[in-house]
């Protein structure tokens, strides 16, 4: 036989090895960010500075520690979309650090503790509360 093209078995075979590829390319993204920034608080931790309010934080540093819960909020939507394609409507809820109708917990993140989903338009809006060096910030997503 002369076949052209892809047969379904290489098809399988190539998204298979694409998605391994991917998903060791994004944890070794992530763990590379994570040193990155034990590193810089080594630094800051070993010049012996002192500011007012404790060390000096770099801007880099600061939206580090925020991409933990910007990561959060969207594993948060990602959990409210499949229980609405489920349930037929969005599951909201106070400030919590569990949601087992959704399967979310905090457990897992050093800087935001807490999250809510409130209503908002037609669907909702995702909130997520620092703790400890993140005290007092709030992001939020739709």
């Amino acid at each position: 036989m002369n076949n052209k093209g892809f047969g379904l078995v290489q098809l399988i075979i190539t998204i298979v090895i694409l998605a391994v590829v991917g998903i060791a390319a994004y944890k070794s993204y992530f763990t590379a960010g994570q040193q990155n920034l034990k590193e810089a608080e080594k630094m800051y931790d070993n010049t012996g500075q002192a500011a007012v309010g404790g060390k000096p934080e770099s801007v880099h540093t600061r939206k580090a520690k925020e991409l933990e819960g910007r990561v959060f909020i969207n594993s948060v939507i990602t959990a409210l979309k499949v229980y609405e394609a489920v349930n037929g409507r969005f599951l909201y809820t106070d400030w919590t650090s569990e949601s087992k109708e959704l399967g979310v917990n905090t457990a897992g993140n050093q800087y935001f503790k807490e999250f809510s989903v409130e209503k908002s338009g037609s669907g909702f809006l995702v909130k997520v509360r620092g703790s400890g060096e993140l005290e007092g910030v709030v992001l939020t997503s739709e």
